[in-house]
């Protein structure tokens, strides 16, 4: 063994010393041919001129089918020097390296015809790659492992690249656990064209499944408690990306739990004997667990401070003598410079200084808060404005001490967005302060108007509830440039359906911010039930209904995002009710009420009026009819109408909405459920509980016979999850809950709340601030005729908000 390592060090070194030799004694053969030609010159009247017999006169390029400048310019042997074999070594590695075109490069000296040398690099030019394939991919697609390695068509073939490339094949596998796979790579090499088709040829081999995971240094924490927060789990197969991101989750978790100092090193890989399964050890470094000590709040106040000590304390979390949670502690330092920001702090700057007592296991934080300068509103520039008076946003934006010399407020700013998208002819609103230095700056108020203020439309279908119908709709949302709004609707259809509609808004009047809506109606339904029921329970045929009059609502904002409105409704309804087995019944009644609505709107509009991304808008509702009022219907009706809005990821929304109604009759007449139908409750139907057809969900009676006429009382629900599509276009999934019922208070009884339920999936588009909306439902406690359970599903379409 002594000897083949001698053989290994000798051999390299005479050959060197050999090229040497060859080169130097090559040397002096053309220095004595060189200066033999010069002493037998024949002599001439003038004198030779005198060439360094050394000098280099000439440098060519053999075999290459370019040009040679970009040679020329890397090949540091210049014309007119001695020759240097130092520098021509250089050169060639040079040459090679810089350009990676040549297989193959030497280098030949030889005497000049004029005298001294000429350098001559012989190249052999690499081939260029012609096509490649990749054989044997079963498991992982071709575009993936295309993806990995970085060969063109065309390029410049290299053994290193074939290699590299190679290399980046086996980690891809590698990655996606095929610790066994095998890629050979193989040429075909056209020496007319000097071209290659490339080939690698796979073997895939078996996919490697986790046998064991070890946890290095862990002491704190267990063992089975760290593995609960990998989704890298035995038995499943391994992933090199989900076990990087699985590490990071893993530095959390540690931190989480008080190891502010810990940190994951790395892991290893091991195999068993077979090569079946992977065993990982991931290594720790836990440190102490530390408890918060003592929290040091030091504030810079502004020339308005916002917040006390006090209520900066309030919002630290995890408290002092608690575990050092790093996740809760960086949500509240977003929490408070939120918090300031909404306040108009847009400048303030939060550098918490912790300092870790490892003896004690103790870390106290000192906060610094810097208040920074409030920004004041210098000048307000509303942009984009077409068809809207700048007058009309002006006197929002003053409302809500939006103007000269007032502070920026974020949430003023919030609900000025909500009020302007609210007038029914904005699309878009953005408020931008300037970027100028210093405290005071202007507020660039950029308006998107919708491109279609009025609208005409005709048009039919087929509906649910109304069969096939007819339309016609004419509507302006900006009348004047005013921001009045004018909407008159007729609509007719096979099912005994009409609707005739005229409604007037204004969202100012006599100079203050009271809003102003006037309506008239007169609408005609046949309320439909299913043939059995109407069979079963003695109707002849569907009953009819009528209801034509006039609204009158006010309405004016109150502080802290509540509203107070009073609407006074007039109309009259008549009720046809054909029996099987006694006499027709028909009722014509009159309601004069007063209704009292007192609400809070904290919803934020970033896309649509129809798609609020955060917030709230809850309302509750006393209406009084008759008594004072006049008229036959006298009842008093409550209502609890609650909607939440919760952003997820990107703009998707979870939205929320819970109903409560009860019903009370001031009447004593036990035909007060006939009289009372159109305020009485029903539900099924795409605005109540999707799944269902209209009126569908009737309360029931002991015996089990439900009451056409509605219930009294009622409680139904909506969870969706709304996913935009594109700008007017948007998904959605539902499930819907809910039941009605007649029956006074002191009989209720817990087998009496049996909600009923539904899911199903939808579409929506925004159509100028109108909402076309197609669901479809499955309902899970459907009857068939006999009354039997059945699950089925409805199809409902509507032109309509949601909640």
């Amino acid at each position: 063994m002594k000897t083949n390592l001698l053989i290994k060090i000798v051999l390299p070194v005479m050959k060197n010393i050999l090229n040497v030799c060859i080169f130097s004694v090559s040397l002096i053969a053309i220095f004595n041919s060189v200066l033999w030609s010069e002493t037998n010159k024949p002599e001439t009247d003038q004198p030779p001129k005198t060439v360094n017999p050394l000098s280099v006169q000439s440098i060519r390029f053999e075999g290459l089918t370019s040009e040679d400048a970009l040679l020329r310019s890397i090949v540091q042997t210049s014309i007119g020097k001695e020759i240097d074999p130092d520098q021509l070594s250089k050169d060639i590695k040079n040459v090679a390296k810089d350009t990676g075109l040549f297989s193959n490069i030497s280098v030949d000296v030889e005497p000049y015809d004029e005298g001294g040398l000429e350098v001559i690099f012989r190249l052999v030019e690499s081939p260029k790659i012609e096509g490649l394939q990749i054989v044997g991919n079963e498991k992982i697609r071709y575009g993936k492992i295309k993806e990995a390695i970085n060969f063109k068509s065309g390029e410049i073939y290299t053994d290193y690249l074939a290699w590299q490339n190679q290399k980046q094949i086996l980690k891809t596998y590698q990655e996606k656990g095929y610790y066994l796979a095998e890629v050979k790579t193989e040429l075909d090499h056209d020496q007319a064209t000097n071209t290659v088709a490339l080939t690698f040829n796979i073997n895939e081999g078996k996919r490697i499944k986790i046998q064991e995971i070890n946890f290095i240094g862990s002491q704190g924490i267990s063992q089975k408690k760290l593995a609960r927060q990998l989704k890298t789990k035995v038995g499943k197969y391994f992933d090199e990306n989900v076990l990087e991101a699985d590490l990071t989750t893993l530095s959390f978790f540690y931190q989480d739990n008080g190891y502010a100092q810990s940190q994951v090193l790395g892991y290893e890989k091991r195999f068993n004997i077979e090569k079946t399964g992977l065993m990982l050890d991931i290594e720790v470094d836990e440190g102490p667990q530390y408890t918060v000590g003592e929290y040091k709040i030091s504030i810079r106040f502004s020339e308005k401070p916002a917040f006390n000590e006090e209520k900066i304390r309030e919002l630290m979390n995890p408290a002092e003598g608690e575990i050092f949670n790093r996740g809760k502690f960086q949500e509240s330092i977003d929490k408070i410079t939120e918090r300031y920001q909404e306040e108009g702090y847009l400048l303030v700057e939060l550098d918490p200084q912790p300092k870790f007592d490892e003896e004690n296991q103790l870390v106290d934080v000192t906060f610094n808060i810097s208040e920074g300068d409030v920004i004041i509103i210098d000048r307000i520039k509303i942009n984009g404005l077409v068809k809207t008076r700048e007058n009309i946003i002006k006197r929002e934006l003053d409302h809500l001490k939006i103007k000269t010399d007032e502070f920026f407020d974020i949430q003023k700013i919030r609900k000025a967005r909500q009020r302007l998208f609210q007038l029914g002819s904005i699309s878009n609103v953005d408020f931008i302060p300037s970027e100028e230095e210093g405290q005071r700056r202007d507020l660039i108020v950029n308006v998107t108007e919708r491109d279609k203020m009025g609208m005409f439309s005709v048009g039919g279908g087929y509906g649910s509830e109304g069969g096939l119908f007819g339309m016609a709709e004419v509507s302006h949302s900006n009348v004047l440039g005013r921001a009045y709004r004018v909407h008159l609707k007729g609509e007719v259809g096979t099912r005994y359906r009409q609707t005739q509609e005229f409604r007037v808004n204004t969202p100012w009047i006599l100079g203050t911010p009271t809003r102003l809506n006037f309506s008239l109606y007169n609408n005609k339904r046949r309320q439909y039930y299913t043939r059995s029921v109407l069979t079963r329970y003695g109707y002849a045929d569907w009953p009819i209904y009528e209801r034509k009059g006039a609204s009158v609502t006010m309405g004016r904002p109150l502080p802290r995002d509540y509203d107070l409105s009073v609407r006074f409704r007039n109309d009259h309804t008549f009720t046809k009710i054909d029996y099987l087995k006694k006499e027709d019944r028909e009722y014509r009644r009159w309601t004069r009420s007063l209704t009292f609505y007192l609400s809070k709107d904290t919803r934020d509009y970033r896309m649509s009026l129809n798609h609020p991304i955060n917030g709230a808008y809850n309302t509750i509702s006393y209406e009084y009819s008759g008594g004072l009022l006049g008229a036959d219907s006298d009842f008093i009706k409550y209502t609890l109408d609650l909607s939440q809005y919760i952003k997820t990821w990107k703009n998707m929304v979870l939205a929320l909405h819970l109903y409560g109604g009860y019903l009370q009759p001031k009447s004593s007449n036990p035909e007060s459920d006939y009289f009372l139908f159109f305020e009485r409750y029903f539900l099924g139907g795409i605005e109540t509980i999707r799944g269902y057809q209209d009126f569908e969900i009737l309360p029931v009676s002991a015996d089990g016979v439900p009451s056409l006429d509605g219930g009294d009382k009622t409680l139904y629900g909506n969870i969706e999850y709304r996913i935009p599509i594109a700008q007017q276009f948007m998904g959605v999934a539902f499930f819907d809950f809910g039941q009605v019922w007649n029956k006074p208070w002191g009989k209720l009884r817990r087998s009496d709340f049996n909600f009923k339920a539904g899911a199903g999936v939808g579409v929506r588009m925004d159509l100028q601030g109108m909402l076309l909306r197609a669901e479809w439902g499955y309902g899970f406690h459907r009857q068939d005729p006999n009354g039997n359970p059945v699950g089925k599903g409805e199809f409902h379409f509507t032109i309509g908000p949601s909640f």
